[in-house]
């Protein structure tokens, strides 16, 4: 292994993620299904993110890492599209992890900035700014934007719809959902786009129905938690307002 390379601090997208109730699940192994539950999770993001990764050049310096209840996850800001593939594989992760028999919510932040992410080695800004923002936007079941690649994408969406192109292109728009409570943007994981839109209207109905039925055993037995009710409380909410992409 090389010692790090100034050339490899870049401009990247860079998310940092929770999954939520993560931590108390590693701390209590005690059998192999209990081990093979935790590690299976963490694989199943690795595998999608490497398939993905050699599918589209554009994405070959994808990285991934894990520590603990938390993933780092970055690839280089070569052009917009990098922000759309990013938001490609967390939007089925998420999606993923809470429709199977997993069960298990994430919640997170993604932002821009320079980052060394190699070799297991991570450090800079774009590290910095995730981690300490994730922590900030109110521990809700979501995977919130930065503000500033919302506006940035708004603003090159705008100027290709000035000159007629938009059409041509897919968008990070496709992908989030703006928070009517605080305004903030979320990837939109419960919306049938990017991997979901193979799947067949049957088959998301099911996920659906068990999606329902593990918000209402969560909900009927968080009444002693107000930190658990407003969460499910709130995933209830969006679970609801998501059901006109599938009735529709």
């Amino acid at each position: 292994m090389d010692a790090p390379k100034f050339k490899d601090f870049k401009e990247s997208i860079v998310a940092f993620v929770d999954i939520l109730g993560f931590d108390n699940r590693a701390r209590n192994i005690k059998t192999e299904e209990d081990f093979t539950d935790i590690s299976t999770l963490l694989f199943a993001l690795q595998k999608f993110a490497k398939d993905f990764s050699q599918e589209n050049d554009i994405f070959n310096e994808y990285e991934l890492t894990a520590i603990s209840d938390s993933l780092i996850v970055s690839v280089p800001y070569q052009n917009p599209i990098s922000t759309y593939g990013l938001l490609t594989i967390l939007h089925h992760f998420q999606y993923s992890i809470l429709a199977t028999s997993f069960k298990t919510l994430v919640r997170g932040f993604i932002t821009k900035g320079k980052v060394y992410h190699k070799d297991g080695i991570l450090f800079g800004k774009g590290y910095s700014d995730a981690y300490k923002l994730e922590s900030k936007t109110g521990g809700l079941p979501r995977i919130v934007i930065s503000p500033n690649i919302v506006t940035d994408a708004l603003d090159k969406i705008e100027k290709l719809s000035e000159k007629k192109e938009i059409s041509k292109y897919k968008t990070i728009l496709d992908f989030i959902i703006q928070d009517p409570s605080d305004g903030l943007y979320f990837i939109d994981y419960l919306k049938p786009v990017g991997t979901q839109i193979q799947q067949t209207k049957e088959e998301l109905f099911m996920e659906r129905s068990s999606i329902h039925a593990f918000i209402d055993e969560q909900l009927g037995s968080s009444n002693e938690n107000i930190s658990l009710l407003q969460k499910y409380s709130w995933l209830r909410w969006y679970f609801d307002n998501s059901l006109k992409h599938i009735d529709s």
